[in-house]
């Protein structure tokens, strides 16, 4: 008889143990999605430090409770990464960078963490584009060096991002360093065009071909024709409708005595030219200048006149009525 009431208190005790067991566990669900409606409710004040921090916190309580919170968890995991990318806006929002750089590197390490790739990668990449607005940030301020080192920075991360390439060949430019700056625009333009980002490549073949025009009109101002002519006519290897470039090109071909290349550069120069009577004068100028010098003076009169506006008005009027025999 005695065996017998051990035997039924023992199976007594058991069930009170499941019992107990089985209250405990809605008891940590039930805590869970408590603690998950306090996360979302952080999360919609834009309290986004707070909302991380419950969000952990349900997942705690989450994975403790075991399967029977397994979609509480899932449903936490998948809020954190965010929340931290929110944090990391915010800090971008107030042009605080540095922070910003922390604060998404620690998103896509939560990413990670958690299991998804695909939101690690694009908070990869909006690191990227952080770091282009810092160095351009810094680039705009004229820090130069600083703004190398915060695009350098990007290249560490990703050295196929084609536009810290075009940044970098903007300071090489600025400090006048003609090679370097080729070399960092043509890697850009490389880079860009391999990866259908049209405005990067197209950004940087202008900047490689105003550089170059820049550079070979100073040539002419300094009296090195020979040495304009050859970097005119790389510029053209950027953009082969760029009217200034052939105006410079006629120019320097009128100083040493390449008519024929004078005049063809010039025509040019004016089918491609989209400004007024003033911004095609210029161009006029030169081609009057290179006709009166093959002695073609029909074509040399009608170019002077169409050039007798604005600056070159005077030195025109000067060629119509002294050096040649317009009607």
């Amino acid at each position: 008889m005695s065996q017998v009431k051990f035997f039924l208190s023992s199976l007594f005790v058991a069930a009170l143990l499941f019992s107990s067991l089985d209250y405990a566990e809605a008891q940590s669900r039930a805590e869970a999605v408590d603690s998950f409606n306090e996360a979302q409710d952080l999360l919609r004040a834009n309290n986004f430090a707070e909302a991380l921090v419950k969000f952990q916190e349900t997942r705690s309580i989450a994975q403790a409770a075991g399967e029977d919170a397994d979609d509480i968890r899932e449903r936490a995991e998948n809020q954190i990464p965010g929340v931290q990318v929110q944090i990391a806006r915010a800090a971008y929002q107030a042009r605080e960078f540095e922070r910003a750089i922390d604060e998404f590197d620690k998103a896509a390490e939560l990413a990670d963490e958690l299991g998804n790739s695909q939101v690690a990668q694009q908070v990869r990449n909006n690191t990227l584009v952080v770091l282009l607005q810092w160095g351009n940030t810094e680039y705009n301020n004229n820090n130069n060096d600083r703004a190398e080192q915060i695009y350098r920075m990007a290249l560490e991360r990703n050295e196929n991002y084609p536009n810290p390439y075009y940044q970098l060949g903007l300071i090489e430019r600025r400090r006048g360093n003609l090679d370097q700056a080729l070399e960092y625009f043509d890697t850009a333009i490389n880079l860009a065009l391999s990866q259908n980002r049209q405005n990067v490549a197209e950004s940087a073949e202008g900047a490689a071909r105003d550089f170059l025009t820049f550079q070979g009109a100073s040539q002419i101002e300094e009296g090195n024709y020979r040495r304009a002519i050859q970097l005119l006519t790389r510029s053209l290897e950027y953009d082969t409708n760029h009217a200034e470039t052939y105006y410079r090109l006629s120019e320097a071909h009128n100083l040493l005595g390449n008519w024929s290349d004078a005049v063809s550069n010039a025509n040019r120069a004016l089918e491609l030219e989209q400004g007024g009577q003033s911004a095609r004068a210029k161009i006029y100028f030169e081609l009057g200048t290179a006709y009166m010098n093959q002695n073609n003076e029909s074509q040399a009169c009608s170019a002077f006149r169409s050039a007798s506006v604005g600056n070159f008005r005077a030195a025109a009027e000067h060629h119509l009525e002294h050096d040649l025999n317009c009607p």
